[in-house]
Order: structure tokens, then C-alpha cells, then sequence
């Protein structure tokens, strides 16, 4: 436990905000301020309260507070706050104790549900490309690299301009970073109309503030700053946000990964992407290769020129002629391996498909072929479905 002068909710706060992101230092010390007010004393006596219920052992003291955070979720839920907000208000008090060594434990399991929501308001690509023309270079900026990148808000704002790559590289170029909340490596990549956009904005940038979204001397914007800059932009381009939704940074996010999903890349692939957390099993089977031509993929559905950046038509001539001599070695590997493993492939198709082996005689390579096909099918299915997962993972945040 922290020591005794130390006890105090200022310490705790600040301890949050170095080690945690500012959403969570936010979100906490929102909880906080709620909690004094529904009970009336400051959050420094509320601490203190709490130390003398615990370390007195008697049963009723020790799960006074856990009582009184149940009359707090139902006081904020008659409030007309909504399931989730109720239970991350309370949050705040929980954690606090939780760090002084006083768990309230006991708690009814309303306190911690929560509901999907369906709140955000995801714009279309031109939706996007309507804000980006009426952007200024900073918002234009904000904008393509937000759709390059899926990064959460916390991620992106924090960028320092001694982390953007040699902007003279081919497109796309190789964008990685250690992400905040997962501690995971995002390998994302930067856009040519991103790269040429960084070229112009980066020299207008004050040399004094390291960040490439600069606040006020030393500091970046924060997330309220950037989800207001991107409503003004939707206004100024005169999109209209239906009644109940919200737009936010984090519609990037759900744009590039629903694109993802749309173009059934795998979507081991897109969570490396964009810094989701990936099983080590599957990290040697997905290369350097396969994420740029993932991002390329989308990047070509999401570029917000409509056209007018382009490769030259002979790129575009010489990326089909791989892309046939490819499915052509796709197709003569396909046939070798029927022929050499036949019976093999179709006896594991049939047990990852539930199905019950049969006489393996007078087998065809349509026979396998379709049974493969089917394999396809139920993966992608699956790979749906944790699409799902995945976009709606980040509804519940502030």
C-alpha cells in the first residue's frame, strides 16, 4: 500500500494520469466528482471513511460502501443516465479504493453491465471526402492519416514529428508503433496522398513543440479538441448526423476495420494494422508482404481524392500482370497438391466442416475442390463475426 501521507485522492489521480491514458484519467476523476456530490462529503473524507470501515473488521462497516455504490448506479440511472454511463461513473470510486487497498467487494452484478450501443455515426468515404475539401492543411491531415491508420485517439494525437518515416520512401510506407492501451506493435502504414500532405504541413509546424498536432508550448491537442474539429468539418461540409449519434475519432477506426471486413482481408491482419492484440501463433504466418497489400487494398477503397492521385497507368498494368502470374501459380500448386494429398485434404476438410468420413474411393479434385470451398465459407463466416466483435469492441468509450 502507498504510505500513509500519501493517502489522498490528488495522488491517486495524478498516478492515473502518468501511468493511464487521459480518457481513463477522465473518466475516473468524473466518477470521483459524481460520487462526493451524491454523498456529500469531499473525496478525501469519503478515503479516509473507507481506510476506518476496513481496517475496523466489523462485517456491516466493511461493506458500507459497497451498499452505498449500489444506491449511487440507481441514483445515476433515475438521473436518466444511460447503463453504460452509470457504470463507468462508477468506476472512478471503485478504482480509487481498489488502489489504496480497499476493494468493495460484494457488489451486485448491475454495477458492471454494460450494452452495446449503436452511437457513433461512421461516415461514408464521401462523407470523408466532403470534410476533407473543406479542411484546412491541419484538418486535411487529420483526416487521411486518421483513415491510413485506425489508431485510437490516444495513439494518434500523441505522434511526435520525430516519428514520421522518410517521407521520400515508395508508397505506402511502413507507419509502427507501440500502442498505449495494449502495448502492442500497430504496423501501419502511411498513403501517398497522406505522404504528400505530411510534406506541406510539416514545415508549417512550430520547431519548438515536438508533437505533429501542437497545443500550447510543449503539448499535443487533446481528443476533445480533435473530435470538435471533426464536427465543425462535418458542418461545414453539411453533413447532416442523425438525431442520438455522435462523431468522433474512433469513426476512423470503424471505417477502416468494417473496410477490412467488406474486403474479407484476414482479419489477423487488420488487428495488426491498426494495434489490436494478435495470438503469437499466428504473427509467423503474416507478413511484412501481406500487410501492405492489405492496406493498399484499402486504402484504394478509402482514398479521398476519388481518383485523382493515382498510379500511372502502367503501374496499374504491371500490378494485374502479377496478380494473374500469381493466381496461375495459386491454381498449379492447387492441382499439385490435390493430386499428391487428395484423400488427406478431404478426410481434414471433412472434420473441420463436422462431417463424417465416407468411402474415399472415386474421389475428384471437384469433389475436394468443393469440400475446400466450403472450408472457405465457414472461416469466412467465422472471420465475420470477429469483425463484429471488433468494431462494436470500443462503443462503450466516452
Amino acid at each position: 500500500m502507498p504510505k500513509k501521507q500519501r493517502l489522498t485522492v490528488e495522488y491517486f489521480l495524478e498516478e492515473i494520469r502518468t501511468r493511464k491514458t487521459k480518457g481513463t484519467y477522465k473518466e475516473y476523476k468524473a466518477g470521483i466528482e459524481k460520487f462526493v456530490e451524491f454523498y456529500d462529503k469531499s473525496a478525501n473524507e469519503i478515503l479516509e471513511e473507507r481506510r476506518k470501515d476496513v481496517m475496523s473488521g466489523d462485517f456491516t462497516r466493511t461493506t458500507h460502501f459497497s451498499r452505498e455504490l449500489e444506491k449511487f448506479h440507481k441514483y445515476l440511472l433515475d438521473k436518466g443516465y444511460s447503463i453504460n454511463s452509470a457504470r463507468n461513473y462508477c468506476l472512478g470510486i471503485r478504482q480509487l479504493f481498489r488502489f489504496y487497498g480497499f476493494p468493495l467487494t460484494n457488489l451486485s452484478a448491475e454495477i458492471s453491465q454494460t450494452v452495446q450501443t449503436t452511437k457513433d455515426f461512421i461516415p461514408t468515404i464521401q462523407q470523408y471526402r466532403d470534410m476533407f475539401n473543406v479542411a484546412d492543411i491541419k484538418g486535411k491531415v487529420i483526416i487521411s492519416m486518421g483513415l491510413d491508420l485506425g489508431w485510437r485517439i490516444g495513439d494518434f494525437v500523441g505522434i511526435r514529428k520525430e516519428q514520421i518515416p522518410d517521407l521520400e520512401q515508395k508508397a505506402p510506407i511502413p507507419f509502427d508503433l507501440v500502442t498505449q492501451k495494449e502495448k502492442v506493435i500497430a504496423k501501419s502504414f502511411l498513403g501517398l496522398e497522406t505522404i504528400e500532405l505530411l510534406k506541406t504541413y510539416l514545415p508549417t509546424l512550430p520547431k519548438e513543440n515536438p508533437y505533429l498536432f501542437p497545443a500550447n508550448h510543449d503539448k499535443h491537442i487533446d481528443d476533445e479538441t480533435i473530435n470538435y474539429h471533426l464536427r465543425e468539418l462535418s458542418k461545414k461540409a453539411k453533413i447532416k448526423i442523425p438525431e442520438g449519434k455522435r462523431l468522433r475519432f474512433h469513426c476512423f477506426r470503424k471505417r477502416f476495420l468494417t473496410t477490412c471486413a467488406d474486403l474479407k482481408i484476414d482479419v489477423n491482419t487488420a488487428k495488426i494494422l491498426v494495434g489490436k492484440d494478435v495470438e503469437s501463433s499466428m504473427l509467423a504466418y503474416l507478413s511484412e508482404v501481406d500487410h501492405a497489400k492489405a492496406f493498399m487494398e484499402v486504402k484504394d477503397a478509402l482514398n479521398l481524392s476519388n481518383g485523382r492521385i493515382k498510379e500511372t497507368l502502367e503501374s496499374k498494368d504491371e500490378e494485374i500482370r502479377k496478380l494473374r502470374k500469381e493466381l496461375e501459380e495459386q491454381r498449379l500448386i492447387l492441382k499439385g497438391m490435390t493430386e499428391i494429398y487428395g484423400e488427406q485434404i478431404l478426410e481434414k476438410a471433412m472434420q473441420k466442416l463436422g462431417k463424417k468420413p465416407t468411402d474415399l474411393q472415386g474421389v475428384t479434385i471437384i469433389d475436394i475442390l468443393e469440400l475446400l470451398r466450403e472450408v472457405g465459407q465457414a472461416k469466412e463466416q467465422k472471420d465475420r463475426e470477429e469483425y463484429e466483435k471488433l468494431i462494436e469492441a470500443n462503443n462503450n468509450n466516452h
